[in-house]
């Protein structure tokens, strides 16, 4: 790790360990506090990070801009060759800042930021997927869909667009299209979090289905490539309770809570498992 980030990895750290300690929402109180104004200070960061690589780029084109020597011709690198690539700096600045608000599910300022990033760079296919991840979870269909026909026209096999596809035929209950989507960026494997998405929504697809051994396996494999992933696990319970498995369901639920304790699926699990532990129905929607 650079010593650069130590400071920073520190007071995450510490921040974490305050929350553990914290009984109450008052007692955190100050922590969090800390952690906006953290939050604050490393967006500043990425401010000034984004303005020494347009400085960089600027340099990089005056470089180019120098005669050649006649003498050099030949041997070395080719001089109009960019030092690297020349991505659109606000498209990239933008999509960051939208990946970022789609983390805390702030979907509206991650729609913001990523129209942004394609107002900036039109034929950016990584801000059109992350728009058209955006729209996707603001259940916005219609507009997603659009969106990604323009990622596919470029990219037929994007990873992202054909989960976000599967997921949108999920909810619109066209299963078949559904599990075609999803089990090609399953198989491929390219994109980390699309498989990992990918593995998700299939599981959704054969809960819908109640077809639970098949549910079981994607949801664990989601798990395998996210053991965070608090939401896998309130579902992969939820498979276990309904097929007969309620000790099954609260030990899987009492896992989810455990794995990312300041998930709000988290707080669900715990929520499910308490009330099939009282004897009570719990409630998935």
């Amino acid at each position: 790790m650079e010593d650069s980030l130590r400071p920073f990895v520190e007071r995450v750290e510490a921040l974490e360990d305050d929350l553990k300690r914290a009984k109450n929402r008052t007692e955190a109180g100050p922590a969090q506090e800390a952690i906006v104004e953290l939050h604050q200070t490393l967006e500043g960061v990425e401010e000034e990070i984004a303005e020494l690589k347009r400085t960089l780029h600027v340099l990089s084109w005056r470089y180019r801009s120098l005669p050649v020597d006649p003498a050099a011709s030949g041997t070395g690198a080719d001089p109009s060759a960019p030092a690297f690539p020349m991505d659109d700096l606000a498209s990239t600045t933008y999509v960051q800042k939208g990946w970022n608000c789609i983390a805390v599910g702030d979907y509206e300022g991650a729609l913001d930021m990523l129209r942004r990033a394609v107002d900036a760079a039109p034929g950016d296919v990584r801000a059109l997927s992350a728009l058209g991840w955006a729209q996707t979870l603001s259940e916005d269909y219609d507009e997603a869909l659009m969106t990604y026909q323009k990622v596919l026209a470029t990219n037929a096999n994007d990873p992202l667009a054909q989960v976000n596809l599967g997921y949108i035929c999920l909810k619109k209950k066209i299963y078949g299209e559904a599990i075609e989507h999803l089990s090609k960026v399953v198989k491929s494997g390219e994109d980390r979090k699309a498989t990992l998405y990918g593995n998700y929504y299939l599981g959704l697809v054969y809960l819908a289905r109640e077809m639970y051994s098949d549910a079981v396996s994607f949801f664990e494999k989601a798990i395998e490539l996210g053991p965070a992933m608090s939401e896998a696990y309130f579902q992969l319970g939820r498979v276990h309770y309904l097929a007969g498995r309620k000790e099954k369901a609260v030990a899987v639920w009492k896992e989810g809570t455990a794995a990312n304790e300041h998930d709000p699926w988290a707080e669900r699990c715990t929520e499910v498992a308490t009330s099939v532990e009282a004897g009570r129905r719990p409630r998935f929607e």
